[in-house]
C-alpha cells in the first residue's frame, strides 16, 4: 500500500497497512477497543433479553386463580370453584391458550371479556388454563413432543380425563369438527 492509498483509507486501516513497527501498539490498542465495543453491545443485548424474560411487567389475568402446576414449558392455572373437585362436579375443563407473542390473557382478558368467566358462570366448575412460558435458550432443542407430554401431565394431574378447549382451533375454525 502506498501513502497515497493509505490516505484514502480509514485511519486504523491506514496505520495497519503501513506496517511500521513504531505504530503497532497503537493499531493493536485500537483493535482491542473495537472488540471491546462489540462485546459491550452484545452484553447490552443479552441484558435486554434477560430483563424482558424475568423483570418485564406481566399482564394480569382478570379472574382469581392459583398455580396448580409449574412445569418447564407452562403453568397450569386453576380457576375452579372452591371444593368443586371434591364434590365431583363433572370433568375438569382445560382451556389451552395459544402462545403466539401474548400470554394466556386472551382467555381471561377482563371482566365481561373472559372465556374463563363465562365457563365458570355457565358450565363446568373445574376450569384450568394453560399459560405457556416464553422460550429460553435452554428450551431451544425442545420439540412438540415435550409440550404434548407436559399437557398430558396436566391431564393426569386432573384425574386422567378432561374436556379440552383449544383456543387456537376456535380462532381458525371455519366449520365444526366432529370425530
Amino acid at each position: 500500500m502506498t501513502l497515497k492509498s493509505a490516505a484514502k483509507s480509514p485511519p486504523l486501516a491506514a496505520l495497519a497497512s503501513l506496517s511500521v513497527p513504531f505504530l503497532w501498539p497503537m493499531t493493536t490498542a485500537a483493535a482491542l477497543v473495537g472488540q471491546g465495543v462489540e462485546l459491550y453491545a452484545k452484553n447490552l443485548a443479552f441484558m435486554a433479553e434477560e430483563e424482558k424474560l424475568h423483570h418485564e411487567v406481566k399482564p394480569e389475568l382478570a379472574s382469581p386463580n392459583t398455580i396448580r402446576l409449574d412445569l418447564r414449558t407452562m403453568l397450569l392455572r386453576d380457576y375452579s370453584h372452591k371444593g368443586a373437585a371434591k364434590n365431583g362436579h363433572g370433568l375438569p375443563t382445560i382451556v389451552d391458550a395459544p402462545y403466539a407473542g401474548h400470554s394466556a390473557m386472551i382467555a381471561d382478558y377482563a371482566v365481561g371479556q373472559s372465556l374463563i368467566e363465562t365457563l365458570l358462570a355457565h358450565g363446568p366448575k373445574q376450569v384450568y388454563l394453560t399459560d405457556w412460558k416464553s422460550a429460553t435458550l435452554d428450551m431451544k432443542d425442545l420439540e412438540i413432543d415435550q409440550y404434548l407430554a407436559e399437557l398430558n401431565v396436566c391431564v393426569d394431574e386432573l384425574g386422567g380425563r378432561v374436556d379440552m378447549i383449544d383456543i387456537e382451533y376456535m380462532r381458525g375454525a371455519k366449520t365444526p369438527c366432529h370425530g
